[in-house]
């Protein structure tokens, strides 16, 4: 087991010697999420990444990050409105390629998976004015705090300028008790983002 692990660190070592653009990237921007049997709400997310350039020949990175992301999603029944509205803080890892146009213009796919750690998490519903919640993480809470998914992106690079769309896919049914039968809740959300990499 020694053996595999400094083997992986001296692999890992000798790529970075050869590095060409390790570097922090900053990412903000505007999330449509939803649900499993809901529609979309509004959110948003903010965070970085670290670049790591695999290989000096392939312009192929390892992009591992922190998130804070707003997600959820809202419906309206029988004249009630229901919002849930839950916030993650997010570990991506991602794997891209850098398609380089020219010496200005770069075009960049992106895919991994992400975890995520619910921070707080809110169930709301309204009728004829009257409006209540309840709290949906922690021990008396109805949906589990962890989350997982697969990211999939798109961007385009204007120098070190980068702006893209994606989609996170939940892979978790979030209900703690869930029985046959019940519906489903994973979290669903495309994104807009934009950021600069330094």
């Amino acid at each position: 087991m020694k053996k595999i692990c400094l083997l992986i660190v001296l692999v890992f070592l000798g790529l970075n010697v050869h590095a060409q653009d390790n570097g922090f990237s900053v990412r903000a921007g505007v999330n449509i999420a939803s649900m499993t049997n809901y529609n979309s709400k509004l959110g948003f997310h903010v965070g970085g990444f670290y670049r790591l350039q695999l290989t000096s020949k392939v312009p192929v990175f390892f992009e591992p990050g922190l998130m804070l992301q707003f997600k959820g999603g809202k419906i309206t029944r029988d004249g009630t409105s229901y919002t849930q509205s839950l916030t993650y803080l997010e570990i991506p890892a991602m794997f891209s390629y850098r398609f380089r146009i020219n010496d200005t213009w770069a075009i960049q796919p992106a895919l991994g998976p992400y975890f995520a750690f619910g921070i707080t998490g809110t169930y709301k519903w309204s009728f004829l004015g009257q409006t209540d919640s309840v709290e949906q993480f922690g021990s008396d809470g109805a949906l589990k705090r962890g989350d997982m998914g697969l990211k999939i992106a798109l961007g385009a690079l204007i120098n070190r300028i980068y702006t893209g769309i994606g989609y996170d896919l939940g892979l978790v049914n979030l209900p703690k008790n869930y029985e046959a039968g019940d519906p489903k809740f994973k979290n669903g959300s495309f994104y807009i983002t934009a950021g600069y990499n330094f």
